[in-house]
């Protein structure tokens, strides 16, 4: 039997599925449909998460089970500690009622009427390699972004589009402003900061803050 691995993007709300009134817990919750009366389940209840996560790994072996019972080092199946489907998605299921949220194996959608909340959580993505000390994003909304490095350079860079697994675009060679000639630059000392105009593409205005020498630099001051 094959193996196929998934990857969701993440969601920067997607801590909330962690979330019940005891505190957090090791898996998110899964969505649990209740079975309608009739002889046939509906729709809903075939596809709850829950009920196919007992049906395929209610019998199965599995070290360092997210689903173990703290303090429970013999803990290898999931019938070791719930006798049914009924009891496990009781643990572990809830239903996207009430405005909870739970996992369904898609990722999280979220109610887009009223005022969002704030994100709980933050998604980390790697884009690439390299010693920059600050980023910025453009103004302009667009999906470049300025890279810093302490010795004194600024770069434009691109960002690669979110979960591409691409890296930025960044030519060392042509940076966007080069101030090595008055930045002071040691281990402690340097360009340390820069930030951009919200009208940047309208006035031009970008700032920045650094060390100099003040016997290398006539103007260097404070």
């Amino acid at each position: 039997m094959g193996q196929r691995d998934t990857v969701h993007r993440c969601d920067q709300f997607s801590a909330e599925l962690f979330r019940v009134n005891s505190g957090l817990r090791s898996v998110p919750t899964l969505c649990n449909f209740t079975a309608s009366a009739s002889s046939s389940q509906s729709n809903e209840a075939r596809d709850s998460l829950c009920s196919k996560a007992w049906d395929k790994c209610h019998n199965v072996s599995m070290l360092n089970s997210p689903f173990s019972i703290a303090g429970d080092a013999n803990f290898t199946k999931l019938t070791m500690t719930w006798q049914s489907k009924t009891e496990f998605c009781n643990a572990f299921g809830g239903g996207p009622t009430g405005g909870l949220l739970c996992f369904d194996g898609e990722p999280v959608t979220l109610n887009s009427s009223g005022t969002p909340s704030s994100p709980s959580g933050l998604c980390l993505e790697k884009i690439g390699n390299g010693s920059y000390l600050n980023i910025a994003a453009h103004p302009d909304g667009s999906n470049h972004a300025f890279f810093l490095h302490q010795k004194g350079k600024i770069w434009l860079a691109t960002i690669p589009k979110e979960g591409s697994g691409g890296v930025i675009e960044l030519d060392e060679s042509r940076p966007f402003l080069d101030l090595s000639d008055e930045v002071h630059y040691d281990s402690e000392f340097g360009l340390l900061g820069m930030a951009v105009h919200p009208k940047f593409t309208e006035n031009g205005c970008f700032f920045d803050s650094f060390n100099c020498d003040k016997v290398k630099l006539a103007e260097c001051s404070g």
